[in-house]
Formats: structure tokens, sequence, C-alpha cells
């Protein structure tokens, strides 16, 4: 019993590994839309321009290395009053 059930186990992930590579190769960006700074629209990212901009604030002051997460989320509520 217990090949059996690896053998369906081993099956189901094949399945899903071929689903996802075919969504890849047709441009579908597989997941849930929880995405902040883009949107997903008939399974192809859009860049929500609003949303992008606090995303390019936060890459820009992290990379500098200057801040940590806790520095950057205290000076993003500070400078933008931007809450989590």
């Amino acid at each position: 019993m217990s090949s059996i059930a690896q053998d369906e186990i081993r099956k189901l992930s094949e399945r899903i590994r071929f689903g996802y590579k075919r969504s890849v190769e047709r441009g579908i960006v597989p997941g849930n839309n929880n995405f902040y700074g883009c949107r997903k629209n008939k399974g192809k990212l859009e860049i929500v321009p609003e949303e992008a901009e606090l995303i390019r604030l936060i890459f820009n002051e992290y990379s500098k290395g200057e801040m940590g997460a806790s520095r950057l989320g205290q000076y993003l509520y500070k400078e933008h009053n931007i809450k989590s």
C-alpha cells in the first residue's frame, strides 16, 4: 500500500510540474493574485504605476545598504506616512 501511495504522489507531482511548465511557456504567471505593484490580467502581470513607485523607493533605499528592514519601515512611516 505504501509503494502505491508513493507512486501516486510522484505522478501528482509530475502533473503539477508539467502544468506549471506549460503555463510559463504560454507566458502565464501561475499562483495567486497577491502582488503589490502588479496585477494579473488574463494570467499576465501588469504594473500598477502608483504601487510600483513605492516598490522602487523601497528597493532603492534598501539597496543602498544603509538601512535594514526595521529602519526602512521607520523611514517609510516618518517620511512618507506609509504604514504596514
